[in-house]
């Protein structure tokens, strides 16, 4: 079956012939750097984006991410005429957040490969060391400013946006694992446990398979089950940004538009005393 044209995912086979019928993409690999460096898609720049994290989810924050990350795109040196693949050995939560901040920083229209490196080894893609540009996102990079107007602001959702939430009418989404989301489990960096009120659970996990994302209309079966509105404005969110990108991605998979992640997600949430959270099932 084909994919319609609005969906973030190329399939690797796809991928092959159309770089053989001469279509450019700029590959970016999104694992950690000495993987890359090992073996890659040949001709495939290395980007971190895994470890930035924003600190404070308010307006400045928000711009402040989007600076970073465009300055470790310029590094990268990537035409705005070329279409970006993300990958990432298969499909877990970096090639997602990649392509979110491409969508973010509103540069040309980014895909995911989907099933990763090990798809396309299957397919009969080739293989070779990494080498050439590489580059992490970073706060503490040279100054370099994306124009405002640039960023597509609705893609993320500030601290304030999120307590606003039910009587804005967004909808928000947690896409932690259960134990995360019932409070018995926290990770060490984070002081309290437990969850956004209002937040129905799509584990993250639950929308991929063998490194792979669902089908579409899978996806869409799974998020109703949850709860999940499409009518709504969607707010997403994890411990630090990542994981929420996979389930972003897999929304816009099965047709929902009104996407947003929070991007200061529990890690910043936990640490606000006086924000509310519940707990339990």
């Amino acid at each position: 079956m084909s994919l319609p044209d609005t969906v973030p995912i190329i399939r690797a086979a796809d991928l092959l012939q159309r770089r053989k019928n001469g279509e450019q993409f700029a590959l970016i690999d999104v694992r950690e750097l000495a993987q890359w460096q090992e073996e890659t898609l040949p001709g495939a720049v290395h980007l971190n984006v895994y470890d930035y994290f924003i600190p404070d989810s308010n307006e400045a924050g928000i711009n402040s991410m989007a600076n970073a990350f465009y300055r470790a795109w310029q590094r990268l040196g990537i035409s705005d005429s070329v279409m970006p693949v993300f990958f990432e050995q298969q499909v877990g939560m970096r090639s997602p957040r990649g392509a979110w901040f491409a969508q973010f920083a509103g540069l040309t229209p980014s895909l995911i490969l989907d099933g990763g490196l090990d798809a396309w080894k299957l397919a009969g893609g080739e293989l070779a060391p990494g080498s050439g540009d590489h580059a992490e996102i970073s706060a503490s990079q040279p100054d370099s400013t994306l124009p405002a107007q640039r960023i597509q602001r609705s893609l993320s959702a500030t601290r304030a946006e999120v307590l606003t939430a039910e009587t804005s009418g967004a909808q928000i989404i947690d896409a932690r694992r259960p134990s995360e989301f019932s409070g018995e489990f926290a990770h060490p960096c984070c002081h309290r446990a437990g969850r956004i009120p209002g937040a129905v659970l799509l584990f993250w996990e639950d929308v991929v398979v063998n490194g792979a994302f669902l089908a579409g209309d899978e996806i869409r079966r799974r998020a109703e089950q949850a709860g999940i509105m499409a009518d709504r404005r969607l707010i997403i969110y994890c411990h630090r940004g990542a994981r929420a990108a996979t389930v972003y991605a897999a929304l816009q998979l099965a047709g929902y538009d009104q996407l947003a992640i929070y991007v200061g997600s529990w890690h910043e949430w936990a640490e606000q005393q006086t924000l509310p959270l519940l707990t339990g099932g």
